[in-house]
């Protein structure tokens, strides 16, 4: 992670410069002062770098963890920055800027036939009118089985849960590295998520890294 995001990264474009006062804010809100790289903040020329831009009613938040490994998260535009903040955000000062808050960032460590992983497990974010529903009791659980058996390319990995509840029943969009996990989804699906006649999403986003 001590390269550069190379020309394909860095290339201008101009949408993307409208959101750079925000980004700096939050770097030095923490006591970081990044660098920008063409349109992507880094902090001690070193991976990860953020970008950020807005289309329609969506905030993209465009990370890449390592060479070659990138990623987008979606949120509303209304509170996207607040939900970044709060959650992806502070995945990445706990496991690469020495930043950690545990009221905002679970560690936990997983086993697997090629050593130990560290996971950083971030808030579970719940839109909802209303009083918050709990979580399934299994749904780290799940995602652990799935993480301790899945191949894992790299030593860095990021799995992005989407789960939308309503009167129709449970759907979810899951991915790891921005690639959707359909069997995943389907027993996330299948855990006892609480429905009480309120429509709800919940989303959460997890750091896997080598130990």
């Amino acid at each position: 992670m001590d390269k550069m995001p190379g020309r394909a990264y860095v290339r201008e474009m101009s949408d993307f410069t409208h959101l750079q006062a925000d980004l700096a804010t939050l770097f030095n809100a923490h006591g970081l002062t990044p660098e920008l790289r063409g349109n992507w903040f880094l902090v001690d020329g070193l991976y990860p770098a953020i970008r950020a831009r807005t289309s329609g009613r969506l905030l993209y938040i465009e990370l890449a963890l390592a060479e070659g490994r990138s990623l987008t998260e979606l949120y509303p535009i209304d509170s996207g920055l607040d939900m970044f903040r709060a959650s992806a955000f502070s995945l990445l000062l706990s496991a690469f800027w020495n930043r950690h808050n545990p009221g905002l960032v679970t560690r936990q460590v997983i086993k697997r036939a090629d050593g130990p992983w560290q996971v950083f497990v971030g808030l579970y974010l719940r839109r909802i009118e209303g009083e918050r529903p709990p979580v399934p009791y299994l749904l780290f659980e799940t995602i652990e089985a799935f993480l301790s058996e899945q191949p894992l390319d790299g030593d860095i990995h990021w799995l992005s849960t989407g789960v939308a509840v309503d009167e129709d029943g449970t759907a979810a969009d899951i991915r790891l590295d921005g690639v959707r996990q359909p069997v995943l989804e389907s027993q996330i699906c299948a855990l006892d998520w609480l429905y009480d006649g309120h429509d709800y999403t919940l989303r959460n986003v997890m750091l896997v890294m080598k130990a």
